[in-house]
Protein backbone atom coordinates (compact mmCIF):
# COMPACT_ATOMS: atom_id res chain seq x y z
CA UNK A 1 0.00 0.00 0.00
CA UNK A 2 1.32 3.49 -1.01
CA UNK A 3 0.70 6.24 1.64
CA UNK A 4 2.12 10.29 1.52
CA UNK A 5 2.87 12.81 3.97
CA UNK A 6 3.75 15.93 3.07
CA UNK A 7 4.06 19.36 5.39
CA UNK A 8 5.01 23.02 4.73
CA UNK A 9 6.95 25.62 5.88
CA UNK A 10 7.31 29.49 5.12
CA UNK A 11 11.14 31.12 4.43
CA UNK A 12 12.26 34.50 4.41
CA UNK A 13 14.77 33.80 1.87
CA UNK A 14 14.39 34.35 -1.72
CA UNK A 15 13.73 31.15 -4.01
CA UNK A 16 17.36 31.11 -5.28
CA UNK A 17 18.75 30.67 -1.37
CA UNK A 18 16.50 28.12 -0.60
CA UNK A 19 16.67 26.03 -4.17
CA UNK A 20 20.53 25.38 -2.47
CA UNK A 21 19.55 24.30 1.28
CA UNK A 22 17.00 21.72 -0.56
CA UNK A 23 19.48 20.39 -3.12
CA UNK A 24 22.99 20.53 -1.16
CA UNK A 25 21.19 20.30 2.12
CA UNK A 26 23.64 21.04 5.18
CA UNK A 27 22.15 18.59 7.57
CA UNK A 28 25.06 18.60 10.07
CA UNK A 29 24.57 21.96 10.96
CA UNK A 30 20.89 20.65 12.21
CA UNK A 31 20.18 19.83 15.72
CA UNK A 32 19.41 15.81 15.66
CA UNK A 33 16.24 15.89 18.07
CA UNK A 34 16.71 13.12 21.27
CA UNK A 35 13.65 11.47 20.30
CA UNK A 36 14.69 10.70 16.97
CA UNK A 37 17.75 8.67 18.27
CA UNK A 38 15.49 7.22 20.55
CA UNK A 39 13.46 6.40 17.68
CA UNK A 40 16.47 4.24 15.87
CA UNK A 41 16.58 7.45 13.31
CA UNK A 42 19.87 7.75 11.89
CA UNK A 43 21.22 11.05 12.18
CA UNK A 44 21.86 12.65 8.49
CA UNK A 45 24.91 13.80 8.12
CA UNK A 46 25.16 15.28 4.50
CA UNK A 47 23.37 15.49 1.27
CA UNK A 48 25.44 15.90 -1.87
CA UNK A 49 23.77 16.19 -5.38
CA UNK A 50 26.45 14.34 -7.30
CA UNK A 51 25.43 14.56 -10.80
CA UNK A 52 22.41 17.47 -11.22
CA UNK A 53 19.31 17.58 -13.55
CA UNK A 54 16.53 14.76 -14.21
CA UNK A 55 18.75 10.88 -13.97
CA UNK A 56 21.35 12.82 -12.02
CA UNK A 57 21.36 11.71 -8.15
CA UNK A 58 22.34 12.62 -4.69
CA UNK A 59 23.31 10.82 -2.23
CA UNK A 60 22.68 11.17 1.81
CA UNK A 61 25.06 10.04 4.14
CA UNK A 62 24.01 9.04 7.98
CA UNK A 63 25.65 8.12 10.84
CA UNK A 64 25.42 4.64 10.84
CA UNK A 65 27.77 4.24 7.88
CA UNK A 66 24.68 3.96 5.28
CA UNK A 67 22.61 6.14 2.75
CA UNK A 68 20.17 6.29 0.83
CA UNK A 69 20.83 6.97 -2.89
CA UNK A 70 18.55 9.35 -4.96
CA UNK A 71 17.73 9.41 -8.63
CA UNK A 72 16.64 12.86 -9.27
CA UNK A 73 13.49 12.52 -11.28
CA UNK A 74 12.33 16.51 -11.16
CA UNK A 75 14.67 19.61 -11.66
CA UNK A 76 12.66 22.43 -11.82
CA UNK A 77 15.13 24.89 -10.44
CA UNK A 78 13.68 27.61 -7.91
CA UNK A 79 10.44 25.59 -8.20
CA UNK A 80 10.40 21.75 -7.82
CA UNK A 81 12.89 18.76 -7.25
CA UNK A 82 11.79 15.37 -6.90
CA UNK A 83 13.83 12.34 -6.26
CA UNK A 84 13.32 8.42 -5.61
CA UNK A 85 14.99 6.37 -2.88
CA UNK A 86 17.38 3.28 -2.44
CA UNK A 87 18.36 2.14 0.76
CA UNK A 88 21.67 1.18 0.86
CA UNK A 89 21.22 -3.23 1.97
CA UNK A 90 20.82 -3.22 5.67
CA UNK A 91 19.67 0.05 6.39
CA UNK A 92 17.66 0.25 9.62
CA UNK A 93 15.07 2.41 11.29
CA UNK A 94 13.45 1.89 14.70
CA UNK A 95 16.44 -0.83 15.19
CA UNK A 96 14.36 -3.22 13.60
CA UNK A 97 12.98 -1.63 10.17
CA UNK A 98 15.35 -2.62 7.33
CA UNK A 99 14.63 -0.01 4.86
CA UNK A 100 16.00 -1.75 1.60
CA UNK A 101 14.03 -5.44 2.38
CA UNK A 102 12.02 -4.76 4.64
CA UNK A 103 7.75 -4.08 5.04
CA UNK A 104 8.57 -0.17 5.00
CA UNK A 105 10.22 1.67 2.55
CA UNK A 106 10.63 4.72 1.04
CA UNK A 107 9.58 5.53 -2.63
CA UNK A 108 9.86 9.34 -3.32
CA UNK A 109 10.56 12.70 -2.30
CA UNK A 110 9.30 16.17 -3.53
CA UNK A 111 10.49 19.30 -2.86
CA UNK A 112 8.02 22.52 -3.57
CA UNK A 113 8.71 25.88 -3.77
CA UNK A 114 6.15 28.56 -4.18
CA UNK A 115 6.25 32.66 -3.49
CA UNK A 116 4.07 33.69 -0.76
CA UNK A 117 4.21 37.35 0.80
CA UNK A 118 7.28 37.36 2.73
CA UNK A 119 9.38 34.64 1.27
CA UNK A 120 8.76 31.14 -0.15
CA UNK A 121 6.37 28.23 1.24
CA UNK A 122 8.34 25.02 0.93
CA UNK A 123 6.65 21.72 1.07
CA UNK A 124 8.24 18.43 1.39
CA UNK A 125 5.85 15.08 0.14
CA UNK A 126 6.97 11.90 0.90
CA UNK A 127 5.64 8.48 -0.70
CA UNK A 128 6.12 5.29 1.22
CA UNK A 129 5.11 1.91 0.64
CA UNK A 130 3.81 -0.45 3.83
CA UNK A 131 3.69 -4.44 2.40
CA UNK A 132 1.69 -7.17 4.41
CA UNK A 133 0.32 -7.80 7.62
CA UNK A 134 3.32 -6.12 9.14
CA UNK A 135 3.18 -3.40 6.80
CA UNK A 136 -0.51 -2.09 7.69
CA UNK A 137 0.47 -2.51 11.67
CA UNK A 138 2.89 0.01 10.90
CA UNK A 139 0.47 2.86 9.82
CA UNK A 140 0.58 5.27 12.93
CA UNK A 141 3.81 4.75 13.94
CA UNK A 142 5.40 5.28 10.22
CA UNK A 143 3.18 8.24 10.10
CA UNK A 144 4.10 9.58 13.32
CA UNK A 145 7.68 8.79 12.82
CA UNK A 146 8.05 10.86 8.89
CA UNK A 147 5.74 13.30 10.15
CA UNK A 148 8.19 14.28 13.08
CA UNK A 149 11.54 13.88 10.82
CA UNK A 150 10.12 16.09 7.66
CA UNK A 151 8.95 18.82 10.18
CA UNK A 152 12.62 18.57 11.26
CA UNK A 153 14.11 18.70 7.84
CA UNK A 154 11.49 21.75 7.07
CA UNK A 155 12.96 23.63 10.32
CA UNK A 156 16.41 23.28 9.31
CA UNK A 157 16.33 23.84 5.98
CA UNK A 158 14.25 26.93 6.77
CA UNK A 159 17.31 27.88 9.59
CA UNK A 160 19.93 27.63 7.13
CA UNK A 161 18.29 29.28 4.24
CA UNK A 162 16.93 32.51 6.79
CA UNK A 163 20.51 32.45 8.12
CA UNK A 164 22.65 32.37 5.11
CA UNK A 165 19.88 35.13 3.97
CA UNK A 166 20.81 37.70 6.57
CA UNK A 167 24.07 36.97 6.75
CA UNK A 168 24.28 38.08 2.20
CA UNK A 169 21.40 40.91 2.43
CA UNK A 170 23.30 42.82 -0.50
CA UNK A 171 25.68 40.11 -1.46
CA UNK A 172 26.07 38.85 -5.39
CA UNK A 173 26.67 35.11 -4.35
CA UNK A 174 26.82 34.83 -8.07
Amino acid sequence: MIRRIKHSVCVCAPAECVWRHITDVDIASFRHPAYLSVLGLPKPLRAEVIEAGVGGRRVAYFDNGKRFTQEITVWNPLDQYAFTFQADPGFRVGHVLDLAEGPFRMRTGTYTLSVVAGGIRLQLESQYELRGVRGVSLIPPVWLVLSMFQKYLLRGIKANAERENAEGEGVDRN
